[in-house]
């Protein structure tokens, strides 16, 4: 079975979980099928584990997908609207057979739309995060849009949870019956990691380290997380908040770390990759995940394999799937405060969360994963 793939962003070079969910895909996929991976541009990857071409900039278009719709776009917007067109070109030079076309979320999906009528293949979206998640059902309409006609259009799609399966079933009124909820899963290795020295010395002077690692947006709800300070600090003087991530946010949490009186423990690490990322969750005490909306997350996961009791909302994915974390609404933070440091002054209840979610991780094996995508592969083609 030839497989295209087309994805918008790989490992090192990838702003979220998206790049990391679709190089584990792809990776346990490649023993299954012919598959190539696609990239909108041009990036040094290397040591990739399958083929990679790239629709890059030397491939000039002048004009648009979804023109018909008198669209008028430029930039970010125009390079997911010309992708597929791109793609097209090199599947037609390079002489590319294609089967089965398997796209990821709306950035790919709009080049899955084109390629699927130009070429009558069959088409496959995968959803990692709607639109209507990522911004609490207050979307950008044209976005909205654009996901509603790839979910359309799909012969199949793949979701990373039941609760996005629902979203897309809901929100866009598409017929349940062609979703078909898959989680991620993790990879069990331990690559090498850096030593944290801040934290190293913040521990040797007896502080906790509580962390939250994830993009500084609504969606992932840093400022409740921020909010819990005041109650925790309340009983965990030698305290500090750990802030993993970048975004738009970043200077409403030191407005409400201010306001607080909070601001001097919390460190704002920023993005973090790999080594640093794998070197902090080392060394933390408790990792949160208070999010709004999260169709999966991936990071309560790198969470438990690292030994890390977790606290997560009740509106994070992966939760569906997990028994030994604690659970919250993601509003409420005197609760989430109140977990956090029964935590730090139980060590039995520390470690009977630690031990016991470690064991839930078996239920996240990418082969796994793979062999369910494949599975949903081969009954699409066997319709056709």
């Amino acid at each position: 079975m030839n497989v295209l793939m087309i994805g918008w962003e790989l490992p090192p070079f990838n702003s979220g979980g998206l790049g990391v969910a679709c190089f584990y895909i792809a990776s346990y996929l490649k023993d299954k099928a012919n598959l190539i991976f696609t990239l909108p541009k041009k990036l040094p990857i290397k040591n990739a584990p399958f083929k990679i071409i790239f629709a890059d900039d030397e491939i000039k278009i002048t004009e648009g997908y979804l023109k018909y719709k008198n669209i008028l776009v430029s930039g970010f917007l125009e390079e997911v609207l010309t992708y597929g067109k791109r793609l097209l070109q090199i599947l037609e030079r390079e002489k590319i057979k294609v089967d089965l076309i398997h796209a990821h979320d709306w950035l790919g999906g709009c080049a899955g739309v084109y390629l699927k009528e130009i070429l009558n293949k069959p088409l496959v979206i995968h959803v990692h995060a709607t639109e209507i998640e990522r911004t609490g059902n207050n979307p950008n309409l044209l976005i909205y849009n654009l996901e509603k006609e790839c979910f359309e259009k799909a012969d199949i799609i793949i979701t990373v949870s039941s609760l996005t399966k629902n979203i897309v079933s809901e929100f866009y009124k598409i017929d349940p019956g062609k979703i078909y909820p898959v989680p991620n899963g993790i990879s069990f290795d331990f690559p090498p990691n850096k030593e944290p020295k801040f934290i190293i010395e913040l521990k040797k002077q007896g502080y906790k380290i509580i962390t939250f690692v994830g993009r500084l947006v609504l969606q992932k709800g840093p400022d409740y997380f921020v909010r819990t300070l005041k109650y925790v600090q309340q009983f965990i003087p030698k305290v500090k908040y750990l802030i993993v991530g970048s975004g738009e946010m970043l200077d409403d949490l030191i407005k409400i770390a201010y306001q607080d009186n909070t601001l001097d423990k919390i460190i704002f690490a920023g993005f973090l990759r790999e080594g640093d990322l794998w070197g902090v969750y080392k060394h933390s005490d408790i990792l949160i995940a208070p999010s709004v909306f999260d169709p999966f997350g991936l990071v309560p996961l790198e969470g438990i394999k690292y030994r890390i009791p977790v606290i997560i909302s009740k509106t994070t994915g992966c939760g569906e799937y997990l028994t030994h974390c604690l659970k919250t609404d993601f509003w409420d933070v005197k609760l989430m405060a109140n977990y956090i440091v029964a935590i730090l002054k139980y060590p039995a209840l520390r470690n009977e969360l630690i031990n016991n979610s470690y064991k839930e991780l078996c239920k996240f094996n990418w082969q796994d994963r793979a062999e369910r995508i494949y599975q949903i592969y081969s009954t699409l083609i066997n319709k056709i």
